[in-house]
């Protein structure tokens, strides 16, 4: 009998390049979400969004002209 081999989990690619200078909403870690323009990112989905609006669950909590989110604590982004 052949022992299987789990294989090794392949981390998915995200182009977000087709997401530049548009708005997203980011999910992050902790229940918070951000809605703003998607101006720069990185390998490690560092983000940095403009005009952007911060949520909780309980609503709006603040509004930033400029903020960065680190990769680590995304956990969705849609469109």
């Amino acid at each position: 009998m052949k022992e299987s081999q789990a294989e090794p989990e392949k981390e998915t690619q995200v182009d977000l390049e087709k997401f530049l200078n548009t708005t997203v909403v980011v999910r992050a870690k902790g229940g918070r979400k951000f809605r703003g323009k998607l101006t720069q990112y990185d390998d490690h989905m560092n983000l940095v969004l403009e005009e952007a609006e911060e949520f909780s669950s309980e609503g709006p909590v603040a509004k930033h002209k400029l903020i960065l989110i680190k990769g680590g604590n995304v956990s969705a982004i849609s469109v």
